[in-house]
C-alpha cells in the first residue's frame, strides 16, 4: 500500500507461463464477467458429509510448520487446537472468504466449528508442510447457499460516494482545502521544483539523490491483471457513514492516548530513518479492526465485481513535516485491490499532500483527500507514492489491502485463478519507465488481452485539471494513436 512496499524476494524464481496461457485467459474473462454480471458467487456444493469427531490430539515434538486455514463457506467458522488431552483451545474465528494463517508444528491438530459447534473439519499437520493451503468446505448442507458480494442497496450508496474526478481544485493557492485529482504533463513533472520531490542529499547515497520512484521492484507490473473495468485502476471518492462512526471519533481519542513511534519502513522508500513517523496500532483495537475490514471488503467488492480475501489492514499511520514516500508497486499476491483512508490532517495553507499515481506517457496524477475520504487503487501494477515532501504537522492514513480468492501471483496456472479484466495498456509507459534502472518491459503475449484506461466519470474522459490549463479536450495518444484515459 501507500508505504507497504513488496518484500524484496526474486522475480526470477517465477514460473513461466504455459503456452495456453492465451486461450485460458479468454476462458476466465469470460467466466470473471459472467460473475460480475450475477453480483454474487455460488459456494461449493455441501454434498459430503460433516466428519465425525475423532481422537486426534496433538502430539509433542514435532518440526516447526505453517498451515493457511482458508473459510470457503457462507458462515463464520471458529479455528481450535487440540491440545494434549483432546481439549479444544479457540484459535481465531474466520469470516466467510477470508483466511488465517497459523504457526504450527507437526503433529499439532485443529478443529473448525461454525458459531452452532457444527464441526466441519479436523486437520493434522504434516512434517515438511510449509504454510499449506487448508480449505474448510461446506458440508451435510451446512454453510452451504449464495452470499452476496456486498449487501442488499449498498451498491446505490457506495456510487453515490464517489466523486466527480473533473472537479476543479480550488481555492488555487490553499491545496489544504483540495478534493480534487490534479493532472500533470509529462513537461510539467520534469519542470517540477527537484527540492520538493524525493531524497534529499543527507538522507541517501549520492546515486539515488533526487529519486521520486523505486527503479528496483518492477518486473511484476506487466504480469498483474486489472481487477476493476472501464477505470484506470483507482478511484476517489468518500468514507461511508460506518466508517465514519467507526473512525474519526475513535482516532481523535485514541491520538490523545495510544500515539507511538512508528517502526523504520524497511526497503528504503520513505525517509522515515531520519523523520519519524508515529502510529496508532489498529491492531491494538479488535473491533475497530474487524468493523473496518468488514466494511472495506463489501466496497471494494463492489469496485472490483469480484469475490476478495482480506489480506492486511494497518495504521493509523501518522506522517510528520518533510515525511515523503517514493512511487513503488505494491506487494503482487496480495495487493490487488487496496484503499488508503484519510483519517486527519493538519497542514500548511499550500501543503496539501496528494497520493501521486504515475499513469501512461508519462502523466502524473495528484490524488488530493480530505479527512472522511478515500481512494481505492490497484497498487500491484499501478506505480503510487507521495513522492512531494509532506508541508504541516499531522497526515494521518489507514490501509487496507485485499485479494481475489484463488489469486496466488502470476507464477499461477491452476484454473482457479481469476485473471480478472485484462491488463493495463500503457502500464510501462510511466517516467519511471524512461529510466532504463525503473523500466518494466511488456511481453507480446499480454498485449492481446490489454485494455485501454478510461479517465473521468462512466467512462468519460472529464476535464483534466493540471497546473495552468485545462486538458478536456487533449489528445493523450500513445505512439500507436490510442488514446490512454484514466480515473481517479
Amino acid at each position: 500500500g501507500d508505504g507497504d512496499p513488496p518484500p524484496p524476494f526474486p522475480i526470477d524464481a517465477w514460473a513461466v507461463w504455459s503456452s495456453a496461457y492465451g486461450a485460458a485467459m479468454k476462458v476466465y474473462s469470460s467466466l470473471m464477467a459472467v460473475a460480475a454480471a450475477a453480483q454474487t458467487a455460488a459456494l461449493v456444493s455441501a454434498d459430503r458429509p460433516c466428519p465425525v469427531e475423532g481422537n486426534i490430539g496433538s502430539r509433542t515434538g514435532g518440526e516447526k510448520a505453517g498451515v493457511i486455514f482458508e473459510n470457503h463457506m457462507a458462515v463464520d467458522v471458529s479455528m481450535y487446537w487440540i491440545d494434549w488431552d483432546n481439549n479444544e483451545m479457540h484459535s481465531g474465528d474466520i469470516e466467510p472468504f477470508a483466511s488465517m494463517h497459523q504457526d504450527s508444528f507437526s503433529g499439532h491438530a485443529f478443529r473448525a466449528r461454525t458459531r452452532g459447534g457444527t464441526l466441519v473439519m479436523e486437520h493434522v499437520v504434516r512434517s515438511g508442510q510449509r504454510d499449506k493451503l487448508v480449505k474448510v468446505q461446506p458440508c451435510g448442507g451446512v454453510g452451504e447457499g449464495e452470499i452476496p458480494l456486498w449487501d442488499e442497496g449498498r451498491d446505490k450508496e457506495f456510487e453515490a460516494l464517489t466523486h466527480d474526478h473533473s472537479a476543479a481544485c480550488l481555492p488555487a493557492n490553499e491545496s489544504r482545502h483540495w478534493s480534487c485529482v490534479k493532472y500533470w504533463t509529462r513537461e510539467e513533472v520534469l519542470a517540477r521544483n527537484k527540492t520538493e520531490y524525493g531524497f534529499l542529499e543527507h538522507e541517501v547515497s549520492k546515486n539515488r539523490v533526487g529519486d521520486t520512484y523505486d527503479k528496483g521492484y518492477t518486473r511484476q507490473i506487466p504480469q498483474i491483471p486489472m481487477v476493476t473495468q472501464g477505470g484506470a485502476g483507482y478511484l476517489k471518492m468518500t468514507m461511508t457513514d460506518r466508517m465514519k462512526e467507526i473512525l474519526i471519533d475513535w482516532y481523535k481519542e485514541r491520538r490523545e492516548d495510544s500515539m507511538i513511534p512508528h517502526d523504520v519502513i524497511a526497503g528504503g522508500y520513505t525517509n522515515n530513518h531520519l523523520v519519524q513517523f508515529d502510529k496508532v496500532d489498529l491492531d491494538r483495537f479488535p473491533r475497530v479492526h474487524g468493523a473496518l475490514k468488514r466494511e472495506m471488503q463489501q466496497i471494494l467488492q463492489w469496485w472490483t465485481k469480484m469475490r476478495l480475501k482480506h489480506t492486511s489492514t494497518f495504521g493509523v499511520r501518522i506522517y510528520r513535516r518533510d515525511s515523503m514516500l517514493i512511487n513503488h508497486v505494491d506487494r503482487m499476491d496480495t495487493h490487488l485491490a487496496s484503499a488508503v483512508l484519510q483519517i486527519s490532517q493538519e497542514v500548511d495553507a499550500d501543503g496539501g499532500w496528494p497520493l501521486e499515481v504515475m499513469l501512461p506517457d508519462g502523466m502524473v496524477g495528484e490524488v488530493y483527500l480530505q479527512p472522511g475520504e478515500m481512494v481505492l487503487y490497484e497498487g500491484a501494477w499501478l506505480r503510487h507514492g507521495r513522492p512531494m515532501r509532506f508541508k504541516g504537522t499531522e497526515f494521518a492514513n489507514i490501509f487496507s489491502h485485499f485479494a481475489p480468492l484463488a489469486w496466488k501471483g502470476p507464477k499461477s496456472d491452476s484454473v482457479e485463478v481469476p485473471w480478472g479484466y485484462g491488463y493495463a495498456k500503457g502500464r510501462c509507459t510511466t517516467l519511471a519507465d524512461e529510466d532504463p534502472r525503473g523500466a518494466c518491459k511488456v511481453d507480446a503475449k499480454y498485449e492481446p488481452h490489454e485494455q485501454e484506461l478510461v479517465f473521468g466519470r462512466a467512462g468519460s474522459k472529464g476535464a483534466m485539471e493540471t497546473s495552468d490549463k485545462n486538458y478536456a479536450d487533449v489528445d493523450y495518444s500513445g505512439p500507436g494513436g490510442n488514446s490512454a484515459h484514466g480515473e481517479l
